[in-house]
This record gives C-alpha cells, structure tokens and sequence, in this order.
C-alpha cells in the first residue's frame, strides 16, 4: 500500500510539474505582449506628461504681463538671420501676421536696433502719407517678431502700432491684428477706434462685439459704457445694472447716459436730452427720442457722425419728409439739406447718383426749361444744379446737350462738386459721340477714354494711362508667363508712339520707372533709353556702414529713414531711388523691394 501511495504521489507530482511548465511557457508570450504595451504606455506618458508640463507653462505665462500670442511656431522661418537654436522658447512673446519666411524679416528683429534709432523711426510717422513707408512699414511692424527683446516687454511698440494702425484707418488690417493678437487687446484706445467706426458704420453688433474683447486691465470709461449699452440691447438688464452700479465706484457717469440707460431699461420713462457730442451719443439719441426732432444739421460736425447719417439709413427718413413738404418758407431748409448732402457726395460719403435723382424731383415751369440760360441767372444752388441737370436729359439735338452738359461740368465744378459733374459730364459725351462722333474731337475722346478706364481701374493696381502706374511693373515678378509678355511689349509700345508724337510727356516717376526696368534688362525703345541715369550709384555711408558690419536690420530702419526724405530732393529722385533699390538687393530682401516699387510707382 505504501508503494502504491508513493506512486500516485509520484505521479501526482509529476503532472502538477507538467500543468507549471505549460502555463509558464505559454505565458512568455502573453509577457512580451505586455513588454510592448508597457513601452507604448510609457511614450503615452511621456505625451501626456508634455502636454502636461506645456500646459503648466501656459497658465504661468497666462500670469504675466504680456500673454504669448497663439500661433504655430513650427511654421516660422527665422528668416536671413537666425536665432540662436538656445535661445529658451518660452521666453519669446511673438507678435504679428506675417511670416518671416516670407518677408526674410529676422524674428528678432527689434533686437539689434539701437534704442535712438528706433525713436527716430517712431517720430516719421506723424504726417507721412508716403504709400511705399506705409506699405513697407506694414510689412516690417506686423512680421511676426519677438517683441520681449525691449526693455518694457513690447509695451509701447504695442502702443506705437495701435497708433499706427489707427493713423492709416486700415480697417481689415486692424481687425486681423487683433483676432490673430490677443495681446493687444489690452489697448483701449484701437478697441474704442474699432467700436466708433463700426457704429459710424450702423454696424452696432459687430462693435458690441469687441467689448468681448476687453480684459480686466482696460480701464476704460468710454468702452465700459458701451459695453452696458450692448447688454442693454442684448436683453442682459440685471447684467447691466450691476455692471453700471460697478462702473459708477470708478468713474463719474453724466446724467446723460444714465438717464439713456434707464430709460432703455425701463427703470424710467425720462429720455433726457438729445445729445450730438459723438456717434455713440448720437446713437443713444436716436433710440430714445422720435424722429421729428432729428435734424440733418446735427450729423455735420464730424467724419464719424456725418458716417452714421448716411449708413444708419436716417438720410433717406429726413429726405423723403423734406422732399414732400411744399411750403413756401421750408424751400430754403430743403435746399440747405441737398447741399449738405451734395456736399457728402462729394466726400463719397453719398452716391452722386442720389443726387440726381433728386435734381430730377426739382420742380420749374416749362418756360424756365425751355429758356434756362435766363432762368439760370436768377436761381442759386442747388436748383441752379437741378434745372442744368434736367435741361441735360430734355435735350434733343447732340449739339445743344453739348452746350449744356459743359455748362453743368463748369458750375458744379465751381460749387467744388468735382465728383458730381465729372461722371455726368464724361458718359453724357459718350453717348453723344455714339450717335454722332463728328462732334467730339480727338482731345475730347482721350479724356472720354482716360474716365472710363480710371473709373474701370479704380480698385486695381495698375493703371495703363501712366508709365510708372502701368502694368510694365509685372516685369519685376519672376514668374511673369507669356501672355503678359506679349501684352507689355504691346504698352511699351504704346508709349513710344506717344513720346514721339508728343502726346506723353515723361514725369519724374516715369523717368525713375524706366531706369528700373533698364536694371532688369528690359529692351527698351529708343524714345526711353534717352531718360538713363549715367552716373554710378551710391549707397548713402550711414546704409552702406550698416551692411558692411553685416547689421541689415539696422540698415533696413536706416533705409526707411532715408525713404521718408524721398520727396525732399526733386533734382535727384531717379538716383534715390535707384540706391533704394541697390539697398534692398544687397541686404537680400526682394519681397519689401517689390513692395516699394510697387507702391512707390502707383497712383
């Protein structure tokens, strides 16, 4: 028996060794199955602990002064000169919109200017309306630069911008600065801009829309106001009032607002009085009184109100109520009203063709009509403007319309209406020369045809009528395909005719024009290669010193510098420009070389 018990022991023993074995063994691949999971995991770790630690940095830089500006740093070139590889990333604040991999603008650009020089950069801009400074100053200022390299942290290159952007009234450009650049949001003065023009606009939404905008640091009465107004308008009463009651432990409000703001809100049926100081009074006035008492002589004080006239639609309530009153004694108030208003379309604030509609609605006896040339004498503007306009369009005979369409370019360019009668006065000889071509001679046509094309090309780049203005500029673009080769060889052409037959005189900005094209090789005719600048050219030594220490940042400022004095030196302009240029393509910056001729040479 005890044998047998040690054998089934044995045996017992022995199949639990077998059962061990075989789990161990197919265990080893389950283990290195899990050997690959732990290492993946691993590197999923290591991401996580990345975004981890990124997002850490993220919330202590959220704390400082000046927040870093959301872009994609991978996609930033460093440009002609990079930055040192350790330079601590996180240290930069980037602003701007531009690429340095497209401008060739290094990132730390502001970094090598002397303090001076940047100063003396900052004081040009005051008066200057120069295209190629501004264009070239656009493209320099909005690349995407590190602005942490000045001793404030950037705040008044900020400040210098929003000035700037705020000078030259581009709007579009603004509005993607901002979106694109939080950063600086933090300046009131850019956000009250913003939100005056789009009121003056009738665009109250969309300025309701930058007080989301506003951080904690804008202090800001004006701002804070409209943004009580906006939640007003937006149903958000409670919100308004606490945000009024907060308002009013800072700042001194006037009873004009609050007595508005009651009143909207129903807390008090007191309007107030009407108030016309700016174009945000003006709007609250406009919601809280009828419009009987709305007077167009209210709008004239400034650009903004004289906008919101015209864009919130109050023009044509005010006009159809003056048009249909007949009282004798209201004649002069309408008269008034139609020379503000032919005075706004001469701004281009008014369609012109608004204005002859109403012209049209004029009432005068047939015999005054048939004899205006009397009755002219004894009317004043704007019915002296009214019966010429009418005579034009009851004239029959080409002949007389001539006579009368002349007279009515004479007067209303003596009014100072230029952009009244020029329009009326070109398709009107259009027509008469369809009909009857004899009348019109070969001077009159070319003016016919420089109209229609200026008015053709007004948004475009080019226009055909000049040299300098001409499409002769593509020859500067590398990529310039057959057709448009065949076209300006067609426009050189076309001026050689001219030039010899007298009909083209060369302006200074032509004869600089085509010493450019002689520079890149352009077969010119002979009638042109007379305009060369023999002489050699020289960078001026304050650049050329610049460029020698390989210092091209500093020489760009110095060059923008030099741009700004264009104008000073009328003898000289070809050579100015042809160093200008000499400048650009030493320092390899071919893209700010193709802006400034393109903006240099442009009407």
């Amino acid at each position: 028996m005890k044998l047998l018990y040690q054998l089934s022991k044995n045996i017992f023993l022995f199949i639990v060794l077998i059962l061990i074995s075989t789990k161990v063994f197919s265990d080893s691949k389950d283990i290195w199955k899990k050997s690959k999971e732990i290492k993946v995991n691993k590197e999923d770790n290591l991401k996580n602990n990345k975004n981890v630690s990124t997002k850490i940095k993220k919330n202590k830089e959220s704390k400082k002064d000046l927040p870093k500006t959301i872009f994609d740093k991978n996609k930033i070139n460093l440009g002609i000169n990079k930055i040192d590889q350790s330079l601590k990333i996180e240290d930069e604040v980037i602003f701007g919109l531009y690429e340095p991999s497209d401008t060739k603008i290094d990132i730390n650009f502001w970094a090598g200017i002397d303090k001076e020089l940047y100063e003396n950069l900052l004081k040009i801009y005051s008066d200057k309306n120069r295209k190629s400074l501004i264009n070239l100053s656009q493209k320099i200022f909005l690349t995407k630069s590190n602005i942490s390299t000045f001793e404030d942290k950037g705040d008044q290159h900020l400040k210098f911008i929003s000035e700037w952007l705020i000078m030259n009234k581009k709007i579009n450009l603004i509005d993607e600065v901002i979106n694109k650049n939080k950063i600086i949001n933090k300046n009131p003065e850019l956000l009250n801009f913003l939100v005056n023009y789009y009121v003056s606009q009738g665009q109250i939404n969309r300025a309701c829309a930058y007080t989301d905008l506003m951080t904690t640091e804008v202090q800001n009465k004006e701002l804070d106001k409209f943004k009580i107004y906006c939640l007003v308008k937006n149903n958000k009463t409670k919100q308004a009032q606490s945000q009024l009651e907060l308002i009013r432990e800072t700042f001194e409000i006037n009873n004009f607002f609050l007595d508005k703001i009651y009143f909207l809100t129903e807390i008090s049926d007191k309007k107030g009085t009407p108030n016309y100081d700016n174009v945000f009074n003006a709007h609250l006035s406009i919601l809280t009184h009828d419009e009987i008492n709305i007077k167009y002589e209210n709008f004239t004080k400034t650009m903004e109100l004289k906008n919101y006239f015209f864009n919130s639609g109050i023009v044509d309530k005010l006009l159809v109520k003056a048009m249909n009153r007949n009282l004798d004694d209201t004649n002069e108030n309408l008269n008034n009203f139609v020379i503000f208003l032919e005075k706004s379309a001469n701004e281009d604030l008014y369609d012109y063709k608004k204005i002859l509609e109403i012209y049209k609605k004029y009432n005068f006896s047939f015999d005054q009509l048939l004899n205006f040339e009397n009755a002219v004498g004894n009317l004043k503007r704007p019915e002296l403007h009214a019966i010429l306009y009418q005579a034009i369009l009851l004239a029959q005979k080409p002949e007389i319309k001539l006579q009368v369409i002349k007279k009515f370019k004479d007067q209303l360019t003596l009014s100072g209406l230029r952009k009244i009668a020029e329009p009326v006065y070109y398709l009107e000889l259009d027509k008469i020369y369809k009909t009857k071509p004899k009348l019109i001679d070969r001077k009159l046509y070319n003016q016919i045809k420089i109209f229609k094309e200026s008015t053709l090309t007004k948004s475009n780049k080019y226009n055909n009528n000049y040299i300098y203005s001409s499409e002769l500029k593509k020859i500067f673009y590398k990529d310039i395909d057959k057709k448009n080769k065949k076209k300006i060889q067609k426009i050189l052409n076309s001026f050689d005719k001219k030039i010899k037959k007298k009909q083209y005189k060369l302006s200074k900005k032509d004869i600089a024009f085509i010493n450019l094209l002689k520079l890149e090789k352009v077969n010119l005719p002979k009638s042109m290669t007379q305009s060369f600048y023999e002489k050699k050219i020289y960078i001026p030594n304050e650049i050329f010193n610049s460029i020698e220490k390989k210092r091209n940042n500093e020489a760009l400022v110095k060059t923008l510098l030099y741009i700004n004095n264009l104008g000073n030196d009328q003898n000289n302009y070809t050579r100015n420009i042809l160093a200008i240029v000499k400048i650009f393509d030493n320092i390899n910056l071919e893209a700010l070389k193709l802006t400034f001729i393109e903006s240099e040479f442009s009407l």
